[in-house]
């Protein structure tokens, strides 16, 4: 299992949201990468990296992102999402240097150009979000609402070549009150494809129990900046992938 750290970008600063909500943001470093270079200092290997702003709508981080993505050079992989809503925006992060974009809103819109994309960079380069509140899936960076059920859909998304899945808890994020164990676990036995899991996650046993149910990455952001987490987890041995 993955252990992915988490760097969502807000108004160019790195920051951690309560539930997704606008308004409850929170500074953890000034310029987002001062944390890239932190985790590159801890030997994480993979960075997950939002723009928040994009994914409501707003330009204003594009060019922070790029740097981020310019910045990890060859021994740190990165993951970028948040307000990428055409395939050619995706193949230019791509081509960047990003491992992995995610998609969400456009997939679930027009979930037809997850084949296009697919065919042209590869089903391991894409990983499509659903992020769900009260069972259904949510859009434009989490505000709006579908009717969309997850479990459905996440079989819908494999079929159109998704690589991986990220599976959001929006009202567990930035909560600590625990991951979403049940509803991971039955999008693991839903779809055949590796799931990302994210959301509520508070502690080493919260990992642990990821770990063990076949979660393939874990995204933790507010656990390690509050120190609930120790960083080194990031390269721990026993969380390695040993059969994805």
């Amino acid at each position: 299992m993955e252990v992915i750290p988490a760097i969502d970008i807000s108004d160019g600063k790195c920051v951690r949201l309560f539930q997704g909500k606008k308004g409850t943001e929170k500074v953890y470093y000034e310029d987002p990468l001062e944390a890239l270079k932190y985790w590159k200092r801890i030997g994480a290997e993979r960075l997950h990296c939002i723009d928040l702003d994009g994914a409501w709508g707003s330009n204003k981080n594009k060019q922070k992102l790029r740097e981020m993505i310019q910045n990890t050079e060859s021994q740190i992989k990165v993951q970028v999402g948040g307000g990428i809503r055409t395939i050619q925006e995706a193949k230019d992060l791509l081509d960047l240097g990003a491992d992995r974009v995610i998609i969400g809103t456009m997939a679930i819109k027009t979930p037809e150009k997850i084949t296009i994309l697919s065919k042209e960079v590869g089903s391991e380069h894409i990983i499509v979000a659903l992020d769900y509140r009260k069972g259904q899936i949510a859009t434009h960076g989490w505000t709006k609402q579908t009717n969309k059920d997850p479990f459905n859909f996440g079989k819908k998304i494999e079929g159109y070549g998704a690589g991986f899945i990220l599976f959001s808890a929006i009202e567990s994020d930035g909560a600590f009150t625990g991951p979403d164990f049940i509803n991971i676990e039955k999008m693991i036995k839903t779809v055949d494809i590796p799931i990302l899991a994210a959301g509520g996650i508070r502690n080493i046993e919260d990992l642990d129990n990821l770990h063990k149910i076949g979660v393939y990455g874990a995204i933790v952001g507010k656990a390690f900046y509050e120190q609930k987490i120790e960083p080194s987890v990031v390269k721990k041995s026993k969380y390695k992938n040993e059969n994805v």
